[in-house]
């Protein structure tokens, strides 16, 4: 397990937050399944009853004993780095064939919807102009929606970009290969408002001398973490009464592209996809009535 984590770090090439999640998830089958010690051990039957283990977990929820009852989508990606990790093991003999098959692969059907509503978009929105308590951040986090609404950054891009990132004069956004689970730069092309909301933005931080590299920063001018990040979400949880998360903005901008008529392709570019597959999950919140055109044009009436 370590020696494949090595390869996946210094081959590989992935993340330093891929390879904890792949350690997380092999940490977790050795807990649950403990009578496996060895890779002769690792037939189908065996993922099939750690499977079975996952969904009947019990876990406490406050004083009452549950079932955990783990989402045929979030199997499924255990089982997919699972196979990985097995494939791996095959290719260097410890194992003569893979107990994880693509088709054995718990089947997720994604039949909910992600996307934020307008009414919800509003209220988050307006607590961030209704709670001004300093400026700077006042109009760091009316950037910080607008980029993540219309430009549909995962949350490491979003903290990663630099200041060098954006052309104000072409109204441009690059997100680097360095800080993309995608692994490719990509440019996108931001409408008006978010243009004018990162300019102002950045009036603010020239008037507090502020040089740091990073375009997000706190209070005292330093680079905004992804922890200042979470704890910004849950404030903002509070103050707007709506329960979201970060990645429903990139399923929202996903949603827009879609009824802008935007095709499958170009959205999977603008995403950073690494599949038309993924990207079609994104747009599940689409109905039949939505239509549309391009991203340059995107507002909150494609909400």
């Amino acid at each position: 397990m370590d020696s494949y984590l090595s390869y996946c770090l210094n081959t590989r090439c992935l993340s330093s937050k891929t390879i904890k999640g792949y350690r997380d998830l092999f940490r977790q089958f050795r807990t649950v399944m403990p009578e496996i010690t060895t890779t002769d051990q690792l037939t189908p039957a065996v993922i099939d009853d750690f499977y079975l283990r996952l969904r009947h977990r019990p876990k406490r929820v406050g004083s009452t004993i549950v079932e955990a009852g783990l989402q045929a989508s979030t199997l499924r990606a255990y089982g997919a780095k699972l196979r990985a990790f097995f494939g791996w093991l095959c290719e260097r003999g410890h194992l003569t064939t893979n107990p994880i098959t693509k088709k054995s692969l718990p089947k997720a059907v994604h039949d909910d919807k992600r996307a934020l509503t307008r009414a919800q978009i509003e209220k988050i929105f307006g607590a961030v102009t209704q709670h001004v308590h300093n400026f700077l951040l006042f109009k760091r986090d009316l950037a910080i929606l607008h980029v993540l609404l219309f430009c549909g950054l995962r949350k490491n891009e979003l903290v990663s970009l630099r200041v060098m990132d954006i052309n104000l004069a072409d109204k441009l956004l690059m997100v680097a290969c360095r800080t993309s689970k995608s692994e490719y730069t990509r440019t996108l092309t931001m409408n008006p408002v978010t243009a004018a909301h990162l300019e102002e933005y950045l009036t603010e931080r020239r008037k507090h001398h502020i040089d740091c590299e990073y375009l997000w920063v706190n209070v005292r001018g330093e680079r905004f973490t992804e922890h200042g990040l979470l704890h910004w979400v849950k404030k903002l949880r509070v103050t707007s009464g709506v329960r979201f998360h970060l990645h429903q903005f990139r399923h929202s901008f996903a949603c827009m592209l879609g009824r802008r008529n935007v095709s499958a392709v170009n959205a999977r570019l603008l995403l950073g996809h690494a599949n038309l597959q993924m990207t079609e999950t994104y747009m599940r919140s689409l109905g039949f009535q939505d239509t549309g055109k391009n991203m340059s044009v995107l507002s909150f009436d494609d909400l």
